[in-house]
């Protein structure tokens, strides 16, 4: 599992560091790369990043749903279709593919977000707005009553 929130630098070459918290549970589970691909939360865009495992399950999950749907095709042409296998390198960083980074108009500043069993890579200004968004939601308690909290 994961949690947290770090703010990193993307260099001139798309590489980030992946936050020492996150890189000690990949370490412990003996992962050496990532699945990142293309994602929307809020309609803002943001990049998703799995382990193997992870995204092994997600797949699986996905495999369950009628495969001949319009809308799972589009998802799938989307979000599987947009992934790529990355390598985590020896210092701990990733290579952000010019697509991906494009996609969610990564700027230097970009913010890692934990989800549960993987993590969100965000423009760091985007997840603020985001996140300043949300703030009434959260406020409320009838918020926490639909979530069952």
């Amino acid at each position: 599992m994961f949690s947290g929130r770090f703010d990193h630098a993307i260099d001139d070459k798309g590489r980030v560091s992946i936050p020492a918290r996150f890189r000690e549970v990949l370490q412990r589970e003996g992962h050496d790369r990532l699945f990142v691909t293309n994602s929307y939360h809020e309609r803002e865009r943001c990049l998703e990043v799995y382990p193997p495992g992870g995204w092994e399950q997600f797949l699986q999950k996905v495999a369950t749903h009628n495969r001949f749907d319009p809308d799972m095709q589009k998802f799938e042409t989307f979000y599987i279709g947009g992934a790529f296998e990355i390598p985590v390198d020896r210092q701990g960083r990733i290579l952000i593919p010019p697509r991906l980074r494009e996609f969610a108009a990564l700027t230097r500043e970009v913010t890692f977000s934990a989800v549960r069993d993987h993590f969100q890579l965000w423009d760091k200004g985007t997840l603020e707005r985001v996140l300043r968004a949300s703030e009434s939601d959260l406020q409320d308690p009838e918020f926490y009553k639909k979530l069952g909290m």
